[in-house]
C-alpha cells in the first residue's frame, strides 16, 4: 500500500486539500491500487480560511513519521490573513521539504502552496507557477525567491508540480493518481466520480 502526505497549514484553502482526499478515497474502493492520504500539520487542529477546522492525522511537533513510506507531498495553498505563511516557515515543514526534495519524490504546491516551496528556497532556477490574479502579487514573488515564473495553470519540472489556483486541485489530484497507478485506473476513478 502506498501513502501520500498532505501538509495543511492554518489558513489552508479547503478546495485545494479535499480533492486529494476524495480522489484517493474513491480510488481505494474502486481499485486494487491502494493509496492512503495522511494530513500532517504542526498542530492537532488546523483552521481553514473559510470556517472549517480539521484534525491532523500527524502532528509534526509531536511525532516524526517514517517519510520513506510516502510517495508524494502535497501542499495546498491558503490565505496569509488566515495564517498560511506562518506555518510554512516552521522547522518541521522545512524538514519535510528537505526530505522530499533530497529523495526526488513528488512534491506538489497548489496555488500559494507553490510559494511555500519558493520561500524555503526549493524553487531556485526551477520553472513554477502560483496564483496568477490579484495584480500578480503572489506570482511576482516567485522571481524574488529565485524561481523561473511561468504564466500557466500547471507547471511540472521533474518531480515538482506547481499550480495556479483552487480550480487546479481536482485535475492535479487525478494526475497524481495516474502517476502513482496507471492511466486506465485514473480513467476508472474519474468515470465513477462523474468526470
Amino acid at each position: 500500500m502506498k501513502k501520500i502526505l498532505i501538509f495543511a497549514s492554518n489558513g489552508f484553502e479547503a478546495l485545494e486539500l479535499s480533492p486529494f482526499i476524495d480522489v484517493f478515497g474513491w480510488n481505494n474502493i474502486l481499485s486494487t491500487f491502494q493509496i492512503t492520504p495522511y494530513i500532517c500539520s504542526i498542530s492537532d487542529e488546523i483552521k481553514a480560511t473559510w470556517s472549517l477546522t480539521i484534525k491532523s492525522d500527524i502532528n509534526l511537533k509531536k511525532f516524526s513519521p517514517n517519510l520513506d513510506e510516502f510517495s508524494a507531498l502535497i501542499i495546498p495553498g491558503g490565505f496569509g490573513k488566515a495564517g498560511f505563511f506562518n506555518d510554512i516557515q516552521s522547522e518541521e515543514f522545512k524538514s519535510l521539504l528537505n526530505y522530499f526534495f533530497s529523495t526526488n519524490k513528488i512534491v506538489i504546491g497548489i496555488c500559494t502552496g507553490a510559494l511555500a516551496l519558493a520561500i524555503n528556497g526549493f524553487l531556485k532556477d526551477i520553472p513554477a507557477t502560483t496564483y496568477l490574479l490579484d495584480n500578480d502579487r503572489y506570482f511576482s514573488q516567485l522571481k524574488r525567491y529565485g524561481a523561473i515564473p511561468i504564466r500557466k495553470e500547471f507547471v511540472k519540472y521533474n518531480n515538482i508540480i506547481t499550480t495556479s489556483a483552487p480550480n487546479t486541485a481536482i485535475s492535479t489530484a487525478f494526475y497524481l493518481l495516474e502517476l502513482l497507478t496507471t492511466k486506465k485506473n485514473r480513467e476508472l476513478v474519474e468515470k465513477n466520480m462523474g468526470f
